[in-house]
């Protein structure tokens, strides 16, 4: 019963430290009708494949690449907020035109092509169905851009076209995790965590691999300096295991 206690206790003393601690570095919503000069950078694949569009009655994101070979500087557009540990949670829909496809995030990456991954592919998209795939990349070689094939995942609920969903990433350190759910959806499900043990990319920002063919949209991007921020809405149990071990880190 002493262990019990001593637990409650410390978890709501981390929480307490967490809440207070806690910075939201970026929240955009793209409501002013144009590219944020404050977070984004308007060069490469921003200025080549990003644009602010009406859609349901509010501003959206909207990614459209049509040509490059998926792999230079104009095929990735960059934020300017950097982080090391984080939380980032967007909304993303996915079009269909003609062919459903897949969304890429990049995250700690820079203008020099050195980043993490994360590629999130459809039900019904080309090749892998329904799964997460992680990527690092390590400079202007891509030859070192390579999948973590270990880390495949296959997502817990079915991702389709013209639907929107919530993606979470969290990082703290070499360890990252990865959630989603239907917008409308109360509770996140949590896809897989991961741990890169070379920790390659240790600090850097936001990005979107603006691949040929992605056509999507994104909205109310949230980058926090804490993952423990961001507000999954899982249940209290798997709160409490998350949080338990963070402390013991």
């Amino acid at each position: 019963m002493r262990r019990i206690v001593m637990l409650i206790v410390c978890f709501s003393v981390f929480l307490i430290c967490n809440t207070i601690e806690a910075k939201l570095l970026m929240l955009d919503d793209f409501t002013g009708g144009k590219i944020n000069d404050n977070f984004w950078l308007k060069e490469g694949g921003v200025k080549e494949a990003w644009k602010i569009d009406k859609f349901q009655g509010d501003h959206r994101l909207e990614v459209h690449r049509t040509k490059g070979d998926g792999s230079g500087p104009d095929d990735h557009g960059f934020g300017k907020i950097k982080f090391k540990d984080f939380g980032i949670q967007l909304d993303f829909y996915l079009l269909e035109d003609p062919f459903p496809p897949k969304i890429e995030i990049l995250f700690r990456a820079n203008t020099d092509m050195f980043f993490y991954q994360l590629i999130i592919n459809p039900v019904n998209g080309a090749g892998k169905k329904n799964i997460a795939r992680w990527y690092r990349r390590e400079g202007e070689d891509r030859g070192t851009w390579k999948e973590y094939v270990e880390h495949r995942a296959k997502l817990p609920i079915p991702v389709e076209t013209n639907a929107w969903y919530t993606l979470s990433i969290l990082g703290r350190g070499s360890n990252f995790e990865l959630y989603i759910k239907r917008k409308e959806e109360a509770s996140s499900k949590k896809v897989c965590a991961w741990r890169d043990t070379k920790n390659l990319h240790p600090e850097g920002v936001m990005g979107i691999h603006t691949n040929q063919l992605q056509h999507y949209y994104i909205d109310n991007v949230k980058i926090y300096d804490k993952p423990l921020d961001v507000e999954l809405s899982v249940e209290s149990h798997e709160k409490l295991t998350v949080a338990w071990a963070t402390l013991k880190r």
